[in-house]
């Protein structure tokens, strides 16, 4: 029987050596891990630790297995190479209706371009009842930053503009297939086109808050502290009119190691470079963290750092626990009437000048 690396070990070498170039022969690691030496490594064969994501993210054909050419797929780099891109259904074609009052514009292009094939480069509009101007919330949807879609918030956006606000949900693009820093700059990109086109539908472009839940509130909170990114689009952190990340990813190098893979390229420095925590300063556009307390510690951990982190540094920022909540139950009850993390999302906005 071939000798196994010990899995402990075998969860931190994967990223490195899968980055490599594949040749005829399977990298040592891969060898290592392939206990039936058929070139094929199975659920049971992929560490515990990095299984459910590297599946999810690169079994491209959905056989339930990582073939030598899905491994190849990141090492290679660049679109197209039959890659999984996790998103709604194909139905990406210009749309409009209206319901109860709530006016619905969907697949609006905010960036065109042969890397945002497949609606990455769309974004929904929920517009309020009225002429407005409305508040805008530009919301990030969730996934893990390799996931996801903006369909998720086809609920929630109707609820929050039955309440006076409207909202903007664009896709962006994921890992493995764009690693970072693409999805902050899609993000940033987004926020350009609101400004420029959000009066055009009602909302004022003065009064723009950005929120996202999970991988959408690490989103929310990077593009609020690092400027760079606006700052690039000829804008900076004071065109944001508040920032609301909901249990977020504070820190990156906290994130698991096949993120780093799938996200980061496994570069050290590129994780610490896309923590927001990294980026707390006094100045930053207000803040307000919420965190499910039936989160993991982890997840809890980094936000209440990234807390304590910006009070230190004299930033504006609050912090509240959504009690009853998990990390997956959040979204589905922010789509109910009377829920309280969209009762303190309000609160902060209209406490920030952003009233209905």
């Amino acid at each position: 029987m071939k000798p196994k690396m010990p899995r402990s070990l075998a969860v931190f070498a994967l990223a490195a050596t899968l980055l490599q170039p594949q040749t005829d022969a399977p990298p040592p690691l891969v060898a290592a891990l392939d206990a039936d030496a058929n070139g094929v490594l199975t659920a049971s064969e992929l560490p515990a630790q990095a299984r459910r994501v590297l599946l999810f993210a690169l079994d491209a054909d959905d056989d339930g297995t990582l073939s030598a050419r899905e491994l190849d797929t990141i090492g290679k780099g660049g679109a197209g190479r039959g890659r999984k891109t996790r998103r709604g259904p194909d139905n990406w074609d210009f749309s409009e209706e209206s319901t109860n009052g709530i006016r619905i514009v969907r697949n609006l292009d905010y960036v065109t371009g042969n890397a945002y094939t497949g609606g990455r480069g769309k974004l929904d509009l929920y517009i309020p009842a009225g002429d407005g101007p409305h508040s805008v919330i530009l919301f990030f949807h969730g996934g893990g930053l390799y996931n996801g879609d903006k369909v998720t918030l086809v609920e929630l956006g109707p609820r929050l503009a039955s309440l006076g606000y409207l909202v903007a949900a664009p896709n962006y693009r994921l890992s493995p297939e764009y690693a970072y820093p693409a999805y902050i700059e899609d993000a940033a990109t987004a926020f350009r086109w609101t400004w420029d086109h959000i009066s055009e539908y009602g909302g004022d472009r003065n009064r723009i808050a950005i929120s996202g839940g999970s991988a959408g509130g690490h989103i929310a909170a990077l593009l609020s502290v690092d400027e760079r990114y606006l700052r690039a689009r000829d804008l900076d952190l004071g065109h944001i009119r508040a920032s609301l990340p909901i249990t977020g990813l504070m820190n990156a190098e906290r994130a698991g190691r096949e993120r780093h893979l799938l996200t980061w390229k496994a570069d050290s420095e590129l994780v610490r470079e896309a923590s927001p925590i990294r980026y707390v300063a006094t100045g930053l556009p207000p803040m307000l963290i919420t965190v499910a307390a039936g989160d993991t510690e982890n997840r809890r951990t980094q936000n209440v750092e990234m807390f304590d982190a910006m009070k230190e540094a004299g930033a504006e920022v609050e912090f509240e626990w959504l009690v009853d909540r998990t990390h997956n139950s959040i979204l589905p009850n922010m789509t109910k009437e009377g829920d309280r993390t969209v009762e303190l999302l309000l609160d902060f906005l209209r406490r920030h000048g952003m009233a209905p």
